[in-house]
Protein backbone atom coordinates (compact mmCIF):
# COMPACT_ATOMS: atom_id res chain seq x y z
CA UNK A 1 0.00 0.00 0.00
CA UNK A 2 2.74 2.45 0.98
CA UNK A 3 4.35 1.31 -2.07
CA UNK A 4 0.96 2.12 -4.28
CA UNK A 5 1.44 5.75 -3.39
CA UNK A 6 5.14 6.03 -5.19
CA UNK A 7 7.31 5.52 -2.12
CA UNK A 8 10.23 3.13 -2.57
CA UNK A 9 10.37 0.16 -0.06
CA UNK A 10 12.40 -2.52 1.28
CA UNK A 11 11.88 -4.96 4.44
CA UNK A 12 13.62 -7.34 6.43
CA UNK A 13 11.62 -10.13 8.32
CA UNK A 14 12.37 -11.99 11.46
CA UNK A 15 15.03 -9.38 12.90
CA UNK A 16 16.46 -10.20 16.04
CA UNK A 17 17.14 -7.26 18.67
CA UNK A 18 20.47 -8.31 18.60
CA UNK A 19 20.76 -7.08 14.42
CA UNK A 20 18.31 -4.14 14.47
CA UNK A 21 20.93 -1.52 15.12
CA UNK A 22 22.48 -3.13 11.76
CA UNK A 23 18.97 -2.94 10.36
CA UNK A 24 18.36 0.79 10.93
CA UNK A 25 22.07 1.67 10.34
CA UNK A 26 21.87 0.40 7.24
CA UNK A 27 18.37 1.73 6.20
CA UNK A 28 19.12 5.26 7.39
CA UNK A 29 22.50 5.40 5.56
CA UNK A 30 21.20 4.65 2.40
CA UNK A 31 18.45 7.04 2.68
CA UNK A 32 15.54 6.00 3.71
CA UNK A 33 13.05 8.61 5.09
CA UNK A 34 10.85 6.53 7.17
CA UNK A 35 12.12 3.27 9.40
CA UNK A 36 8.96 1.40 10.60
CA UNK A 37 9.75 -0.85 13.78
CA UNK A 38 6.94 -3.72 13.65
CA UNK A 39 7.13 -4.10 17.57
CA UNK A 40 7.23 -2.47 20.65
CA UNK A 41 9.79 -4.70 21.65
CA UNK A 42 12.60 -3.14 19.01
CA UNK A 43 11.82 0.00 21.14
CA UNK A 44 14.24 0.07 24.12
CA UNK A 45 17.52 -0.54 21.39
CA UNK A 46 16.11 1.60 18.88
CA UNK A 47 16.12 4.33 21.48
CA UNK A 48 19.74 4.49 21.84
CA UNK A 49 20.40 4.67 17.74
CA UNK A 50 17.24 6.85 16.42
CA UNK A 51 18.69 10.78 17.95
CA UNK A 52 21.81 9.85 15.23
CA UNK A 53 19.15 9.99 12.20
CA UNK A 54 17.04 13.19 13.34
CA UNK A 55 16.13 13.55 9.21
CA UNK A 56 14.99 10.12 9.64
CA UNK A 57 11.03 9.72 10.69
CA UNK A 58 10.63 6.24 12.97
CA UNK A 59 7.76 4.76 13.82
CA UNK A 60 7.05 2.17 16.18
CA UNK A 61 4.07 -0.19 16.03
CA UNK A 62 2.37 -0.65 18.78
CA UNK A 63 4.49 1.66 20.92
CA UNK A 64 4.95 3.90 23.55
CA UNK A 65 7.00 6.37 22.98
CA UNK A 66 6.48 9.44 20.83
CA UNK A 67 9.08 12.13 20.83
CA UNK A 68 11.35 14.61 18.80
CA UNK A 69 11.83 11.54 15.24
CA UNK A 70 9.96 8.84 16.66
CA UNK A 71 6.07 8.48 16.84
CA UNK A 72 4.39 5.25 17.72
CA UNK A 73 1.05 3.95 16.45
CA UNK A 74 -1.09 1.97 18.14
CA UNK A 75 -3.63 -0.88 17.09
CA UNK A 76 -6.69 -1.27 19.34
CA UNK A 77 -6.28 -5.11 20.23
CA UNK A 78 -9.02 -4.28 22.87
CA UNK A 79 -11.40 -3.80 19.96
CA UNK A 80 -10.34 -6.85 18.35
CA UNK A 81 -11.26 -8.99 21.82
CA UNK A 82 -14.71 -6.75 22.67
CA UNK A 83 -15.98 -8.23 19.65
CA UNK A 84 -14.74 -11.50 20.41
CA UNK A 85 -16.21 -11.45 23.41
CA UNK A 86 -19.26 -9.93 22.41
CA UNK A 87 -19.70 -12.43 19.71
CA UNK A 88 -18.81 -15.59 21.89
CA UNK A 89 -21.74 -14.16 24.50
CA UNK A 90 -24.83 -13.96 21.49
CA UNK A 91 -23.50 -17.32 20.48
CA UNK A 92 -23.64 -19.52 23.72
CA UNK A 93 -26.22 -21.40 24.96
CA UNK A 94 -24.79 -21.84 28.15
CA UNK A 95 -23.41 -18.44 28.91
CA UNK A 96 -19.80 -19.83 29.29
CA UNK A 97 -17.16 -18.31 27.30
CA UNK A 98 -13.53 -18.95 27.20
CA UNK A 99 -10.34 -16.46 25.91
CA UNK A 100 -6.98 -17.70 25.27
CA UNK A 101 -4.30 -15.50 24.91
CA UNK A 102 -0.76 -15.98 24.55
CA UNK A 103 1.91 -14.06 26.47
CA UNK A 104 1.21 -11.75 29.01
CA UNK A 105 2.25 -8.71 26.97
CA UNK A 106 -0.07 -5.19 26.72
CA UNK A 107 -1.14 -6.25 23.44
CA UNK A 108 -2.89 -9.48 24.43
CA UNK A 109 -3.80 -8.43 28.03
CA UNK A 110 -5.59 -5.51 26.20
CA UNK A 111 -7.41 -8.33 24.05
CA UNK A 112 -8.36 -10.07 27.06
CA UNK A 113 -9.71 -6.79 28.88
CA UNK A 114 -11.94 -6.29 25.89
CA UNK A 115 -12.97 -9.93 25.92
CA UNK A 116 -14.65 -9.15 29.16
CA UNK A 117 -15.92 -5.92 28.49
CA UNK A 118 -17.36 -7.45 25.20
CA UNK A 119 -18.83 -10.20 26.62
CA UNK A 120 -20.58 -8.40 29.73
CA UNK A 121 -22.01 -5.53 27.38
CA UNK A 122 -24.34 -8.40 25.76
CA UNK A 123 -24.75 -10.35 29.56
CA UNK A 124 -23.23 -8.87 32.67
CA UNK A 125 -24.15 -12.40 34.18
CA UNK A 126 -21.84 -14.54 31.44
CA UNK A 127 -19.12 -16.73 33.21
CA UNK A 128 -15.81 -16.06 31.25
CA UNK A 129 -13.01 -18.26 31.48
CA UNK A 130 -10.21 -16.51 30.20
CA UNK A 131 -6.47 -18.48 30.03
CA UNK A 132 -2.71 -17.34 29.07
CA UNK A 133 -0.69 -20.23 27.50
CA UNK A 134 2.43 -18.25 27.78
CA UNK A 135 3.17 -19.02 23.75
CA UNK A 136 2.17 -17.76 20.22
CA UNK A 137 3.41 -20.92 18.66
CA UNK A 138 2.37 -24.07 21.17
CA UNK A 139 -0.71 -25.12 19.32
CA UNK A 140 -0.51 -27.95 21.69
CA UNK A 141 -0.97 -26.46 25.29
CA UNK A 142 -3.34 -24.12 23.18
CA UNK A 143 -5.81 -27.00 22.31
CA UNK A 144 -5.19 -28.46 25.86
CA UNK A 145 -6.44 -25.29 27.30
CA UNK A 146 -9.37 -24.70 25.02
CA UNK A 147 -10.40 -29.07 26.09
CA UNK A 148 -10.23 -27.96 29.77
CA UNK A 149 -12.37 -25.11 29.01
CA UNK A 150 -14.81 -27.26 26.95
CA UNK A 151 -14.68 -30.06 29.70
CA UNK A 152 -15.90 -27.29 32.26
CA UNK A 153 -18.82 -25.91 30.06
CA UNK A 154 -17.32 -23.07 27.71
CA UNK A 155 -19.29 -23.56 24.67
CA UNK A 156 -18.14 -20.12 22.60
CA UNK A 157 -14.32 -19.77 22.82
CA UNK A 158 -11.80 -17.49 21.05
CA UNK A 159 -8.09 -17.35 21.03
CA UNK A 160 -5.58 -14.32 20.64
CA UNK A 161 -2.84 -15.71 20.16
CA UNK A 162 -0.80 -15.98 16.33
CA UNK A 163 -0.33 -19.44 15.40
CA UNK A 164 -1.27 -21.30 18.40
CA UNK A 165 -4.90 -20.24 17.64
CA UNK A 166 -4.89 -23.13 15.60
CA UNK A 167 -4.88 -25.52 18.38
CA UNK A 168 -7.92 -23.34 19.79
CA UNK A 169 -10.41 -23.78 16.86
CA UNK A 170 -9.21 -27.73 16.48
CA UNK A 171 -10.19 -28.02 19.93
CA UNK A 172 -13.61 -25.95 19.18
CA UNK A 173 -14.33 -28.33 15.85
CA UNK A 174 -13.54 -31.26 17.60
CA UNK A 175 -15.71 -30.67 21.10
CA UNK A 176 -18.43 -29.12 18.81
CA UNK A 177 -18.71 -25.77 19.95
CA UNK A 178 -18.73 -22.04 18.46
CA UNK A 179 -15.22 -20.74 17.92
CA UNK A 180 -14.65 -16.86 17.15
CA UNK A 181 -11.49 -16.78 14.90
CA UNK A 182 -8.70 -13.93 15.57
CA UNK A 183 -7.97 -13.78 11.70
CA UNK A 184 -8.48 -14.70 8.58
CA UNK A 185 -7.75 -18.60 7.42
CA UNK A 186 -8.65 -20.15 10.94
CA UNK A 187 -12.04 -21.38 9.42
CA UNK A 188 -9.59 -24.17 7.23
CA UNK A 189 -8.98 -26.13 10.24
CA UNK A 190 -12.40 -25.95 12.03
CA UNK A 191 -15.43 -25.25 8.91
CA UNK A 192 -18.32 -26.47 11.70
CA UNK A 193 -16.91 -24.74 14.76
CA UNK A 194 -15.64 -20.89 13.20
CA UNK A 195 -18.53 -19.11 12.52
CA UNK A 196 -16.87 -15.65 11.72
CA UNK A 197 -13.57 -13.98 12.52
CA UNK A 198 -12.78 -10.32 13.88
CA UNK A 199 -9.96 -8.96 11.94
CA UNK A 200 -7.69 -6.83 12.89
CA UNK A 201 -6.20 -5.21 9.57
CA UNK A 202 -2.25 -3.71 10.66
CA UNK A 203 -1.53 -2.80 7.16
CA UNK A 204 -4.15 -0.10 7.21
CA UNK A 205 -2.03 1.25 10.43
CA UNK A 206 0.97 0.99 8.63
CA UNK A 207 -0.83 2.71 5.60
CA UNK A 208 -2.21 5.64 7.92
CA UNK A 209 1.01 6.26 9.17
CA UNK A 210 2.96 7.05 6.28
CA UNK A 211 -0.03 8.80 4.84
CA UNK A 212 0.59 10.92 8.17
CA UNK A 213 4.14 11.25 7.23
CA UNK A 214 3.10 12.65 4.02
CA UNK A 215 0.43 15.08 5.23
CA UNK A 216 2.96 16.53 7.83
CA UNK A 217 1.63 15.02 10.49
CA UNK A 218 4.13 13.40 12.78
CA UNK A 219 5.86 16.08 15.39
CA UNK A 220 7.73 15.31 18.38
CA UNK A 221 4.08 16.30 20.60
CA UNK A 222 1.84 13.87 18.10
CA UNK A 223 1.11 11.27 21.18
CA UNK A 224 0.69 7.65 20.69
CA UNK A 225 -1.98 7.08 17.45
CA UNK A 226 -4.42 4.21 18.08
CA UNK A 227 -6.59 3.07 15.50
CA UNK A 228 -9.45 0.72 16.09
CA UNK A 229 -13.08 -0.01 14.85
CA UNK A 230 -13.54 3.77 14.76
CA UNK A 231 -10.94 3.68 11.79
CA UNK A 232 -11.46 0.39 10.36
CA UNK A 233 -8.32 -1.22 11.52
CA UNK A 234 -10.38 -3.55 13.45
CA UNK A 235 -13.98 -5.11 11.54
CA UNK A 236 -15.82 -8.52 11.16
CA UNK A 237 -15.68 -11.18 8.68
CA UNK A 238 -18.00 -12.37 6.65
CA UNK A 239 -20.02 -15.64 8.00
CA UNK A 240 -18.73 -18.17 7.27
CA UNK A 241 -20.16 -22.18 6.38
CA UNK A 242 -19.86 -22.69 10.18
CA UNK A 243 -22.35 -20.11 11.02
CA UNK A 244 -25.20 -22.02 9.12
CA UNK A 245 -26.97 -22.12 12.54
CA UNK A 246 -26.76 -18.95 13.58
CA UNK A 247 -30.11 -16.82 13.51
CA UNK A 248 -30.59 -13.85 11.86
CA UNK A 249 -31.72 -12.43 15.04
CA UNK A 250 -27.92 -12.98 16.85
CA UNK A 251 -26.48 -12.28 13.81
CA UNK A 252 -28.22 -8.38 13.82
CA UNK A 253 -27.27 -8.45 17.67
CA UNK A 254 -23.67 -8.87 16.66
CA UNK A 255 -23.92 -6.27 14.12
CA UNK A 256 -25.66 -3.98 16.55
CA UNK A 257 -22.71 -4.33 19.00
CA UNK A 258 -19.97 -3.67 16.51
CA UNK A 259 -21.57 -0.45 15.26
CA UNK A 260 -22.08 0.52 18.69
CA UNK A 261 -18.02 0.14 18.97
CA UNK A 262 -17.28 1.40 15.90
CA UNK A 263 -19.35 4.69 16.41
CA UNK A 264 -17.86 5.08 19.53
CA UNK A 265 -21.18 4.68 21.83
CA UNK A 266 -19.51 2.14 23.69
CA UNK A 267 -15.43 1.67 24.04
CA UNK A 268 -13.22 -0.96 26.47
CA UNK A 269 -12.48 1.11 29.32
CA UNK A 270 -8.35 -0.04 29.73
CA UNK A 271 -8.11 1.23 33.60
Amino acid sequence: KIEAVGAEIAYQENVENSALADCINTYAADGYDVIILSTNSYEETAASITPDYPDTQFITINGSVTKDNVTSYAVADEDQGFMQGAICTVLSANQKVGFVGAMEITPILNGRTGFEQGAKYINPDVEINAVMTGSFTDVAAAKETSKAMIDAGVDAIAPMCDNAALGVDEAAEEGGIVAVASGEGQESVAPNAVVCAVIKDTSLVYERAFQDYLDGKLTGDTGIVKLGAQDGVVYLSDWYDGAANVSDDAKAQITAAYDALASGEVSVDLG
